[in-house]
């Protein structure tokens, strides 16, 4: 007799929904491997605290402000009073930022220090004509108001000065120096990394800019006339204010790679 061989078809899950289903469950554990993942960071990284303090010091006597912090940046504003005030805002998680504020004699000293993990920015206000210098090992530091003499100093961060009336020495290891509306009588600026800008409302007797990578922008009354010595490796020097070899100000300006224009 012939043989016969049945066929029955296949009710299995198609191939196509296998796929699927594999994909799922992938997700699924992906899923709660980055969940744990979360749990475990949650675990071993330490909480941030808040950190804030205040204090006030009587710099009545004091004809120097100097300010000294490793890693905070600062703000400097004027205020009404022959005080100094500070105010530290920041976070931490292992070590505790340190803040203090001292007279004695004639300089009153401002120091932070901001150590392992640690954010911190001191909102200064002092008087108006009070001279300051500050040293900041990386921050930005900004200042408004001012009319004393300001030597501001950052390894890393950009500078800021609006309405300065006092002479200017600005330094800044990697980034920005912006000078707006100022009346200071002499402008000292170096970078080695970022432009300076500065526009002044009153002629500068001495204006000295060096940077090594970074433009150069002047804008000076054009009523007054300058000697003007400018240089650039990159490019060619700008210039349109009135120039005048006799002149008693004068404006010396270095960049090895950058644009120069003064208007």
């Amino acid at each position: 007799m012939p043989s016969y061989v049945t066929w029955e078809p296949d009710i299995s899950t198609p191939p196509h929904k296998k796929h699927r289903w594999i994909l799922v469950l992938g997700l699924a554990v992906l899923g709660l491997i980055v969940v744990a993942g979360a749990w475990l960071v949650t675990i071993v990284l330490p909480a941030r605290e808040d950190y804030s303090s205040t204090s006030t010091v009587n710099a009545a006597d004091s004809t120097l402000l100097r300010v000294d912090t490793d890693g905070a940046g600062v703000t400097l504003r004027a205020g009404t009073d022959s005080s100094v005030h500070v105010a530290a805002t920041g976070d931490y998680t292992d070590t505790r930022p340190e803040v203090s504020a001292v007279a004695s004699g004639a300089t009153t000293t401002v120091s932070a220090s901001c150590a392992g993990s640690c954010s911190l920015r001191l909102e200064i206000t002092l008087p108006a004509g009070l001279a300051t210098e500050v040293s900041s090992g990386a921050g930005e530091i900004t200042a408004s108001d001012l009319t004393g003499r300001l030597a501001l100093n950052t390894k890393a961060g950009a500078i800021n000065v609006t309405n300065p009336g006092g002479p200017l020495v600005l330094h800044s290891g990697s980034g920005q120096i912006v000078v707006a509306g100022a009346k200071s009588p002499r402008f000292d600026a170096t970078t080695k990394e970022g432009e300076v800008r500065a526009a002044f409302t009153t002629a500068p007797t001495t204006t000295n800019v060096t940077t090594d990578q970074g433009g150069v922008d002047l804008a000076l009354p054009p009523h007054a006339g300058y000697y003007v010595e400018a240089s650039s490796e990159s490019a060619t020097p700008q210039i349109s204010v009135p120039v005048d070899r006799n002149a008693k100000n004068t404006v010396t300006v270095k960049t090895g790679s950058g644009g120069v224009d003064i208007h």
